[in-house]
């Protein structure tokens, strides 16, 4: 394999490869989050969390992974996953001291490495969402064409 094909295979699957690790990472757990007696269940309720709340995070993160697994929405799939990451960071903090942070801090790296690695469709998305003044295509404020 010449330097040109290898440079473009990485290209295209450098983006891939987090967001399967992530994908394996997620669905277990989401899927868990459904069950009223899995190790899940009795971590939310010692948190204190109701049911629903839990029920919620299984529904964010299957539906981070579906986002991973289309290719077109892994932007949005990421950010879902560096949300549910820093919230359960703050749990962590606040419930058991500061202890057992390190479960999130691959998946919130994963998470935020494929934003970097897709930040074209990022900056994309940001800007899709941003009023039309703010866009670096667009004219000034108060100025015409």
């Amino acid at each position: 394999m010449n330097r040109d094909s290898l440079a473009r295979t990485a290209k295209v699957m450098g983006p891939w490869l987090p967001a399967l690790l992530l994908v394996v990472v997620f669905v277990g757990p989401g899927l868990a989050k459904f069950s009223d007696s899995s190790g899940w269940a009795a971590a939310f309720r010692h948190w204190g969390y109701p049911r629903w709340f839990r029920v919620s995070i299984g529904v964010i993160e299957l539906s981070a992974v579906a986002c991973l697994l289309s290719g077109r929405l892994a932007v949005y799939g990421a950010i879902l996953i560096v949300w549910v990451m820093l919230g359960a960071m703050a749990t962590h903090v606040v419930y058991d001291h500061g202890r057992h942070l390190e479960s999130e801090v691959v998946p919130l790296a994963l998470a935020i490495l494929l934003l970097v690695l897709r930040r074209r469709d990022l900056r994309a998305w940001v800007w899709r969402q941003s009023p039309a003044s703010v866009r670096p295509d667009s004219p000034p404020i108060g100025r015409s064409l």
